[in-house]
């Protein structure tokens, strides 16, 4: 090859490099030179979803006979629509307590709702027992954008919410008209109603509140007899007592007397302290009393006319010498390894208990006990559980002996909670599943001791309404063991 050959096709490969970086530079020029399309939604104020679609570049390919379109270099397309899209949609899981509607007011370039209430608290004074408070709250919208009340929530089921003014425009009013109703409460009563609103930040949450005093026209006080915890010792004393004094709060002078127990462990008598005005009740335990809750009610008789009787709840709640809380281990059906459970001896005696001799029908189960309060007061016990441990058919259990002639063995019962499976086949349906691992609820230990119709926006009346109802009779229900007494 001589030198002018060599430099012909040197100069030909220059050529042909040259031609190809041309057409790549012309390629790219449609991309650079593309003008923007103007927004035509520009300067307003558009909802726009969370997650706005997204966007594919299609390469510039040569386009196939019976094959859609496909794009020039540069351009974009959106994704098709979620029911185009193959397969199912991923369900999107609600946040929990997100229980409030959205707001369906589209509010324009510029608008802030506000929202201002004339009195946030309503005091109603003295109301008897069974009549209904019935109040209307007024707001006005102190913004410059449509304010929307999205939901209106009591805090008890005795507050209830009306039909109230859903969407009020700047300038204007709107009321929430709140009915309450005491039953058979009495004394100071308090109750919050929450209202949520479109409103941005922290003022998108109202609290309302209501309180006054109920009153009863005999009143009682305290409201129940409780006797609270007692000891097998205690229950079998006589001299047991709680004293209540009931007052008659109306004009006329009343008598009450004849005093019934539902329950013949207590019984009660009627005392005259001011003559039509105060008496005092006196509920005695009456031995021996059985082990566990003790309940009843001392009806008593008067004579004012629209109240003719009157029920005092009564309690006690008897515990043995010595007791295990929980009584009882229940093991969740699926355990994913090794747990452990602890259980609390309590002695109710005022002399030390000893404990000893712990065993289990199973000797898979591992059991420790330790002193948690000297001396003889209070124990803890462990059991360790391990993952491959089966529950037997009969069931299994766990014993340990005490020095107290009344309870000389503590036994706690050993189960298995039903599996999934077995429920379905039993009854049909599918329950919500227990966490594995998760410990069964055991029994309770012992208590311890000792629609109004709303207005349109904007027609305020010059004072809201309070609406009295006549009463309402209700049987006041028995009481459950609660700490502290009524003497």
């Amino acid at each position: 090859m001589n030198r002018y050959s060599l430099f012909a096709r040197t100069t030909v490969a220059a050529a042909a490099l040259a031609l190809v970086l041309a057409g790549v530079s012309r390629a790219e020029e449609p991309a650079k030179q593309q003008p923007q399309n103007a927004d035509p939604h520009a300067g307003h104020n558009h909802a726009q979803p969370a997650n706005p679609p997204q966007k594919i570049t299609v390469p510039a390919n040569q386009v196939k006979p019976g094959q859609p379109a496909q794009l020039r270099p540069g351009e974009t397309a959106p994704l098709p629509p979620p029911n185009a899209m193959k397969g199912p949609a991923t369900p999107v899981k609600p946040t929990p307590g997100q229980d409030i509607p959205a707001p369906t007011v589209v509010l324009k370039e510029g608008e802030v709702p506000a929202i201002k209430f004339d009195t946030p608290t309503y005091e109603f004074g003295r109301v008897r027992s069974g009549q209904e408070v019935v109040h209307d709250f007024w707001f006005t919208n102190t913004g410059t954008g449509p304010v929307e009340i999205l939901k209106v929530r009591p805090s008890c089921g005795c507050t209830t919410a009306g039909q109230h003014d859903k969407i009020v425009q700047p300038g204007q009013t709107g009321k929430i008209p709140i009915r309450l109703n005491p039953g058979n409460a009495s004394g100071p009563i308090h109750k919050t109603i929450m209202v949520n609103t479109n409103v941005p930040g922290e003022g998108s949450t109202v609290t309302l509140h209501i309180q006054g005093e109920v009153w009863h026209p005999i009143q009682a006080t305290p409201t129940s007899a409780s006797f609270g915890r007692l000891t097998s010792e205690m229950a079998a004393s006589a001299s047991m007592e709680r004293k209540l004094t009931i007052v008659n709060n109306t004009e006329e002078k009343v008598t009450v007397s004849d005093p019934k127990s539902s329950n013949p462990s207590f019984k009660a008598t009627v005392n005259p302290l001011e003559e039509g005005k105060k008496f005092e009740l006196v509920v005695t335990v009456v031995p021996p009393l059985a082990s566990g809750p003790v309940t009843g009610n001392i009806e008593l008789t008067t004579t004012l006319a629209d109240m003719p009787k009157m029920l005092i709840p009564v309690n006690a709640y008897v515990t043995a010498d010595v007791d295990v809380t929980p009584n009882q281990l229940t093991l969740p059906a699926n355990r994913n390894g090794n747990i452990q459970r602890q259980f609390f001896i309590r002695n109710n005696t005022p002399n030390p208990v000893k404990v000893s001799d712990l065993a289990s029908t199973n000797e898979n189960l591992k059991l420790s006990i330790v002193e948690t309060q000297p001396v003889g007061k209070a124990y803890r016990l462990t059991v360790d559980i391990p993952q491959d441990y089966v529950v037997a058919s009969g069931g299994d259990k766990i014993t340990l002996k005490t020095d107290n002639k009344s309870v000389p063995t503590l036994t706690i019962p050993i189960n298995s909670a039903p599996s999934i499976a077995d429920v379905t086949k039993q009854f049909g349906t599918t329950p919500t599943q227990t966490t594995p691992g998760a410990a069964t609820p055991a029994a309770p230990a012992a208590p311890a001791a000792g629609a109004a119709t709303g207005t349109a926006a904007g027609a305020k009346p010059a004072t809201p309404p309070v609406q009295q109802v006549p009463p309402q009779a209700q049987p006041a229900g028995s009481g459950t063991p609660a700490a502290g007494s009524g003497k």
